[in-house]
Order: C-alpha cells, then structure tokens, then sequence
C-alpha cells in the first residue's frame, strides 16, 4: 500500500511541478509582500506600494487603452511593472506605457500622481529591453539599469533587497492567471481538482476555485479580468467532466463536486491522476511506468 502511495504521490508531484511563468508571477508578487518568518519586507512592500494586476488604462496622446501586468503606486511615485517570459525585447510596449494617463489611478483605489510612471520589466533570464530597470526574480533578486528609476524611494527599496533569496520565501498558491490560456488554465486547476476528491470535501464552485487559484492576486485583478478568468474556468471544469471525469467528478448545486460512485482507494485515485494528466496534457510527455 505504501508502495502504491508514493507511486501516486510522485505522479501527482510531476503534475504539480509549476510552469515558468507561474515561478515568474510568484516571485515578482513576493516583492509586494513581507513576512515575519523568515523576516522579510519586499522593496515594493518597503516603499509602501499598493498595487492592480490587468486594469485598463488610456493612453494621454490618443485615448486607445492600454493594459500592463501590474501598476503600483505609493506616496512618493508610482510605477509600470510588466512580466514576461518572451526572449523578445519589450521595449516598444514599455514605451507605449509612458503615456499612461495618471489620472486613471484613481479609479482602482491607487495614490494619483500628476508626474509619468517609473517601468520596470520582471524576468526569469536577462534580455535587452531598452533603458528601462530590469528585476531578475528566478532565484534570488537581481537589480539591473535601476538608475533609470526616478523615484528615490522605489529606487533605495531595490538597491537594499539586491541578491534576496526568493526560494527562502514562503510559497505563494499562485496557480492561475487572468492571461492564461486553456491548458495552462487546466495545468493551474490540477492541485485544486485534487482537494474535490479528499474525505468529506463538500465541492467548490466556479469563484471558489478561482479564488483560490488566484491566491492573493484574487482582490488585485479588475473585474473584467476576473469574470473573463471565471467563464474559462467554468469551461476547463466542464469539459473535464464530460470527457475525463464523467464517472467520479459531477457539478451538482453549483458545485463542482466528487461523485457517489468515487470511493478513496489508490487505484482510483491513481485513476484520477492519470485523466488529471490527460486532460492537461502532460501526461504524454511522462508516464506513471517513469515514477514505478
């Protein structure tokens, strides 16, 4: 029985091993944060920013919208964080950022400031993006191009936090984002779908899991944002039970819930895990016999 635990155990690890972009937004989050075990304050966090994750924005020059990852203000500035996994340069979108109209702050509870916003780009590997500041968040925090930032505040608080070690930090659930697509929706929900078959687990609705997925991100999204994230989450969830899960998955009262028929034994389980794969598909890339 131990033997067959572990079997599924490693499986499920494989499966739940996240994607870059996941590590991207967990550790460029934690920037915002602070802890008191270990004792950590994030530059961000240190400069008081409060932040918006995929708000809408116009652009003062021609009224089109613009949308970056992240905009943070505090009392001393504010500042453009964007993230990306591209190898291509970003400079043209960072430019395009510049002309942020200030004005917009206001309506998602942000500090407004007449003056034009500091950009920084956050990544997991070096890539020329122009004169702009560029934050390396894979393992520890690396600092570059930060005389480019205006704000002394914001520019000191990243200076101090240089060669922080991020893996040191407690983990941030991070398993979704609004910009995901489908399959990285489906390999984002797999830890969730996972909890909806434990002992007396009463289900979860649709907001739930996306919530949860969400982890402190949840309140920091634009409303747009969210209901668009909920609709394709909504649909993962759907066509997983239509197709993958049909005998021991149901959404039953508006909640997506473990059937009657499913019983906690590990070759159901096991059973599980493998449609989990399946359905994110991963598990062609590696099968259970690589974990026995």
């Amino acid at each position: 029985m131990l033997e067959k635990h572990l079997f599924i155990m490693m499986g499920l690890k494989y499966l739940l091993e996240p994607d870059s972009r996941i590590v991207l937004w967990r550790n460029t989050i934690q920037l915002f944060h602070e802890y008191k075990r270990p004792k950590y304050i994030g530059p961000f966090k240190a400069g008081e920013f409060n932040y918006r994750i995929e708000s809408l924005f116009t652009d003062s020059t021609n009224g089109k919208p613009l949308k970056p990852d992240i905009v943070a203000s505090g009392k001393s500035g504010w500042f453009v964080l964007e993230l990306t996994e591209s190898p291509n340069s970003k400079k043209p979108k960072l430019e395009s950022y510049d002309a942020i109209d200030p004005r917009d702050l206001s309506q998602y509870g942000l500090i407004t400031h007449l003056k034009k916003p500091d950009i920084i780009m956050s990544r997991l590997s070096k890539v020329d993006d122009g004169p702009y500041c560029l934050i390396l968040v894979r393992d520890q925090l690396k600092v570059e191009n930060e005389d480019y930032i205006k704000d002394k505040l914001l520019k000191e608080s990243l200076i101090n936090a240089k060669e922080t070690d991020l893996k040191r930090l407690p983990n941030i659930s991070i398993s979704l984002l609004p910009e995901m697509k489908a399959m990285e929706i489906r390999r984002g929900l797999i830890e969730i779908v996972i909890q909806l078959f434990q002992p007396e687990g009463d289900g979860k609705t649709v907001v739930q899991i996306v919530d949860e997925g969400l982890d402190k991100l949840s309140g920091k999204i634009g409303p747009a944002a969210r209901t668009q994230l909920i609709e394709k989450v909504n649909n993962e969830m759907k066509i997983l039970i239509k197709n993958y899960l049909s005998e021991y998955l149901e959404f039953k009262d508006n909640k997506f819930i473990s059937t009657g028929k499913f019983k906690q034994h590990h070759k159901t389980m096991q059973y599980v895990v493998l449609k989990l794969g399946d359905w994110a598909g991963i598990s062609g890339q590696k099968t259970f016999d690589d974990f026995s």
